[in-house]
């Protein structure tokens, strides 16, 4: 690691991690905002910093298991003086699975995770039914989850499951997928980008 990231690290990173918070995190008050968004497997932070940057209303979490790309975003959060933002470096499961106060997340952004594209692999895959049910545990009613992927079997995987589930109903409202590293990849490749979103039902 350089040592410009290490710096980050240690420096910046700890002061947006919501680890140590006690739970369950009522994200809202902690930020002082209205709506939260969760950039859940946020990369090199490409989505985060562009929606808190533009949208200084929203709070933003991050979560990745990856140290760069948290470090990145810190880094980036820090010369901005951003102060809608916060992050997890770790399990994203972990903080869908209690941390957070139930029914206090706007949106939540699954960006390009790993299609893990071989079938015996299937079940490492992010999104699945017991993902998207604690999902729909700390969604407003009304919330939205997005998803976007440029792999079709991973699209045919996330309707079925998405479309399955009766909390949910597909939102066909247009949203313009954020041009991050991964997206960026799939333009030059060529390859369809699908991207869908599902509201929580009001009386869910």
């Amino acid at each position: 690691m350089s040592a410009k990231r290490e710096f980050a690290l240690k420096q910046y990173l700890p002061h947006l991690e919501i680890s140590q918070l006690e739970r369950p995190i009522d994200l809202c008050h902690v930020l002082a905002r209205d709506e939260i968004v969760i950039d859940l497997g946020s990369g090199m932070g490409d989505h985060t910093t562009q929606l808190a940057a533009d949208n200084t209303h929203l709070g933003v979490l991050a979560i990745d298991v990856h140290t760069v790309g948290l470090c990145e975003l810190s880094e980036f959060v820090a010369i901005n003086k951003l102060e809608n933002v916060r992050t997890h470096h770790g399990d994203g499961l972990d903080v869908l699975n209690g941390w957070l106060l139930p029914e206090s997340i706007s949106e939540v952004h699954i960006l390009f995770p790993d299609p893990w594209p071989k079938a015996r692999h299937h079940k490492r895959r992010l999104l699945q039914p017991n993902v998207v049910e604690k999902i729909i545990q700390v969604l407003r009613p009304g919330g939205v989850l997005r998803f976007v992927t440029d792999d079709a079997n991973y699209y045919e995987h996330a309707m079925e499951i998405l479309c399955a589930n009766q909390s949910l109903i597909q939102d066909a409202s247009a949203w313009d997928v954020p041009l991050t590293t991964y997206h960026r990849r799939a333009l030059r490749l060529g390859n369809v980008i699908n991207s869908i979103s599902f509201r929580k039902l009001a009386s869910s």
